[in-house]
């Protein structure tokens, strides 16, 4: 089953390639060597148009932007659920400005860039975070105070400043489920970490986390992570309905598929109104 879902979309753009080939072939032959017309029947004539527009779509989901949908809450207030959006699979690196020395690679990640990648214990599924700690960092953690501590490869501490931003009326669905000693009250902060803002969601009242909380093998302290070399730290916006790097470790580079780039389209899936379903006030939004 796995090896059809990877391979299937490969195995039939090469057989309608194979036929778009031997159909140019034979017109080909008949046009230079026979000097007749040449007659194409409806679909081998439809295939001439068909196979270059899906080689098209194909190159640009492979090494330009692919589409993806948010399914979960653990990017809330960032990205909700039922957003569509684009992810960039390579960066634009200007060298020389005067020269125009312009350069194209793979994308390379950077701190607070949302992105998308596949999950370190099944490979088919995807997940979608915010990357807060790099190769070398350390990160450090207060599940009770939900602060965040970063001491860069330089031994400089940083630590991520929270001001609330203001209080979100409307809960999302499934807090009632959570283990919790008092009411639940779901507050909006703004996190900025240098020149990087951003908003999260921060729930009061969970009693004990919902997910367990990664111990890294050569780390003596709780809540202590130290990033090894081409790994990362990711964590959701919704710090405490996500399942992150604070439950299961780091993700690799090569995991990573793009970042996270645009909402191109947006869907209210729980608002009964259908007139209001559509969010459009998010389409075309730049995600930050």
């Amino acid at each position: 089953m796995e090896f059809l879902n990877k391979y299937i979309l490969i195995i039939i753009i090469g057989l309608i390639g194979t036929f778009w080939i031997l159909n140019h072939i034979k017109n080909l032959y008949i046009t230079f060597f026979k000097k007749k017309k040449v007659y194409n029947n409806i679909l081998l004539n439809q295939l001439n148009y068909i196979f270059p527009i899906i080689i098209i779509i194909c190159s640009i989901r492979c090494f330009i932007c692919e589409p993806f949908k948010i399914f979960s809450y653990s990017m809330n207030p960032t990205l909700l659920t039922g957003d569509y959006i684009i992810t960039q699979k390579f960066s634009c690196i200007i060298n020389n400005l005067s020269k125009k020395n312009i350069v194209i690679k793979n994308y390379q990640p950077k701190k607070n860039d949302i992105v998308v990648f596949k999950s370190p214990h099944n490979k088919l599924v995807y997940y979608i975070k915010r990357i807060i700690g790099m190769p070398g960092d350390t990160i450090v953690y207060n599940p009770f105070k939900k602060k965040i501590y970063i001491i860069t490869k330089k031994n400089i501490k940083y630590q991520i400043i929270s001001l609330k931003n203001n209080m979100i009326n409307n809960q999302y669905p499934g807090t009632f489920n959570m283990n919790t000693y008092r009411s639940l009250k779901i507050e909006q902060y703004q996190e900025q970490y240098k020149n990087y803002i951003y908003n999260i969601s921060v729930t009061h009242g969970i009693k004990n986390s919902i997910y367990p909380f990664y111990k890294q093998c050569n780390s003596k302290k709780k809540w202590t992570w130290i990033i090894p070399k081409n790994k990362y730290f990711v964590i959701g916006d919704n710090r405490d309905k996500s399942s992150d790097s604070r439950s299961w470790g780091f993700i690799s580079k090569k995991n990573i598929l793009g970042k996270a780039k645009y909402i191109w389209f947006s869907i209210d899936i729980h608002n009964k109104n259908w007139l209001k379903k559509i969010r459009f006030y998010r389409i075309f939004k730049k995600i930050l």
